[in-house]
């Protein structure tokens, strides 16, 4: 027989152990967010690649290549996808070039050389300067961490565990994309561009959140013969680009090379 004491010990204990079951939560089954649709991850990478139409950025960029390492400080003007410039300078302030690339018609003025390259594609310019041949829209939409309107047309993709990976071919210019999405948080990561013999990558670092106004720290990009390190200060969306900056206007005593003659 138990005595009235122990028994109401015991039934106290009881009662504690019933309250602190009932007060415990378990955590339920975490569910994995839904994957979405093709044209949801399309509809999600337009409306990124609208916000970031116009913007402007200032930026350190180390660019090492055949020709030399070059540590710059860079203003940028984007109106994408057809118009964009970048002015260079030494740590000093002075002006060491200006890239102004159109659809129609590229330059590049380096005032040491008193010297105005030109080309009709920008890629031409790029490709003389740095090894590769970079579209006009893909070096853009780059350094804002988007996917350029027209890879969108094609654009697939393809969920893993932890990654979904994109992919895209150009319809106009030849290249083929790949781009590396990483799915919790979603974010842009790293992605790569072929086209014939030509190759180069992108990567974020950090990864870049696809909300629309997520934008880049540092984007390096890397190819065989040559590499960009760029840290980007600032970067903004603007909306009151005037025309003008994207006409080549520079002193008249200048020598001027045509690089569509040379091929």
């Amino acid at each position: 027989m138990i005595r009235p004491v122990k028994k109401f010990f015991l039934w106290a204990v009881v009662a504690v152990l019933l309250s602190i079951w009932g007060c415990a939560r378990y955590p339920g089954v975490v569910e994995r967010p839904k994957p979405l649709s093709n044209e949801e991850w399309v509809a999600r990478l337009k409306d990124r690649a609208e916000y970031w139409q116009t913007y402007q950025a200032t930026l350190h960029l180390r660019a090492d290549s055949a020709k030399g390492k070059y540590p710059l400080r860079a203003v940028i003007l984007a109106n994408l996808p057809g118009q964009f410039r970048l002015e260079a300078f030494n740590l000093w302030g002075q002006t060491l070039g200006v890239l102004i690339l159109n659809n129609d018609q590229s330059t590049l003025w380096v005032p040491n050389e008193r010297t105005i390259y030109t080309a009709q594609k920008p890629g031409v310019l790029t490709d003389h300067f740095l090894g590769v041949s970079l579209p006009l829209d893909i070096l853009g939409y780059s350094l804002a961490a988007c996917l350029p309107p027209a890879e969108l047309k094609t654009f697939k993709m393809v969920a893993g565990s932890s990654k979904w990976i994109g992919m895209s071919r150009g319809i106009e210019n030849g290249w083929s994309y790949q781009w590396e999405f990483l799915s919790q948080p979603m974010a842009l990561k790293a992605f790569e561009a072929r086209e014939g013999l030509w190759h180069y990558s992108v990567t974020y670092e950090p990864s870049v959140p696809l909300d629309v106004k997520g934008s880049p720290q540092r984007v390096k990009f890397l190819s065989s013969e040559w590499q960009m390190d760029i840290t980007l200060d600032q970067i903004q969306v603007t909306s009151n680009l005037q025309s003008d900056l994207f006409l080549p206007v520079f002193p008249g005593e200048t020598r001027k090379v045509n690089l569509d003659a040379s091929k």
